[in-house]
């Protein structure tokens, strides 16, 4: 089509195919896990983690294979700053944030844990490809190690029942199983084709306005693959449920850094470089402590303090464009 050769509509139109396919996939994919027997325990560890990091997986896999990890890595690293500085706030001044210590201690401690192996590996560049497995690896022990603790009961009940709530929030209990199974396999076709369609789209933008690859993937591509998690936390904030909120941030956080950042170190063979290791991968370690430490000592987070962390995600984008 004539109007996809243009490259801004093109990103636009997989922006969009993006976010309505990430949103039938986690969608799609709860409500079949529960219709095949599977807790909602489980979809809450599992299947909505991988779920709502699909869009920020498909677009790093693409670019990845395109020879762009600018791209992903910007992708990555902004939508887990959006996440932590934009949705978060956005929800807590809609609804002030509160939360149980015990319901977030273990994924406050991974997030934490997953940045940090992110930022050491950023700086030392020959360890990218094993370093992309190691959190690969990394990844599927958090996520065994949590349905294990949950299976034999270690695990706070308060961390249990938001990880309950997190799956029962998103299963449709009147939709059949073959309907959900054809929603999912669309939402995956959307998937693919949306991160195909942005990523050439953007690549072929960065060349013709001279802009840098990363500065698309911090900025275009992490607004809009972030979108369903904004979604996702308004209607919580909305329905009173803001320890949803704190669990869908942490959770798609971590996915982003484990899975999507690991997947595209592990498949290109580099980290982040330039711009992205001096000023957003610093940026992103920082984010990750002001959130999660003073979210897990007070248990809440205020209005005042969602102004600041907006105010805070507006200055250092400010700097890292005219930077």
């Amino acid at each position: 089509m004539a109007i996809l050769d243009q490259p801004l509509i093109a990103a636009v139109c997989g922006v969009f195919l993006l976010i309505a396919g990430g949103q039938l996939v986690v969608r799609e994919a709860a409500t079949l896990a529960a219709r095949l027997g599977i807790s909602s325990l489980v979809i809450g560890v599992v299947v909505i983690g991988f779920g709502t990091s699909a869009p920020e997986l498909a677009t790093g896999v693409r670019a990845a294979l395109a020879d762009a990890p600018a791209l992903a890595f910007g992708n990555a690293i902004g939508s887990s700053l959006a996440n932590l500085l934009i949705v978060l706030p956005l929800a807590a001044l809609l609804l002030p944030v509160k939360v149980s210590r015990s319901a977030i201690r273990a994924e406050a401690a991974a997030v934490l844990v997953a940045a940090t192996l992110f930022s050491i590996l950023a700086f030392v560049p020959g360890m990218a490809r094993p370093g992309g497995f190691i959190m690969l690896v990394l990844l599927s022990g958090w996520l065994a190690f949590s349905l294990m603790r949950q299976a034999s009961g270690r695990a706070p009940p308060a961390e249990t029942g938001l990880q309950q709530r997190e799956g029962e929030s998103l299963v449709l209990s009147a939709q059949p199983w073959w309907r959900a199974l054809a929603l999912l396999v669309v939402g995956i076709v959307a998937l693919l084709a949306g991160a195909d369609l942005l990523v050439s789209a953007a690549t072929r933008f960065a060349l013709r306005m001279g802009i840098g690859e990363d500065v698309l993937g911090l900025t275009l591509l992490s607004f809009g693959t972030c979108m369903p998690e904004l979604a996702t936390a308004l209607i919580a904030a909305k329905r009173r449920q803001t320890d949803i909120v704190v669990g869908s941030v942490l959770g798609s956080c971590m996915f982003n850094l484990l899975a999507v950042a690991g997947t595209v170190q592990a498949i290109s063979g580099v980290g982040p470089g330039g711009l992205a290791r001096q000023y957003d991968v610093p940026m992103l370690m920082l984010a990750t402590m002001v959130v999660t430490v003073p979210l897990y000592i007070r248990q809440k987070l205020d209005r005042p303090t969602a102004v600041l962390l907006l105010a805070i995600y507006g200055l250092w984008l400010a700097a890292r464009l005219t930077g």
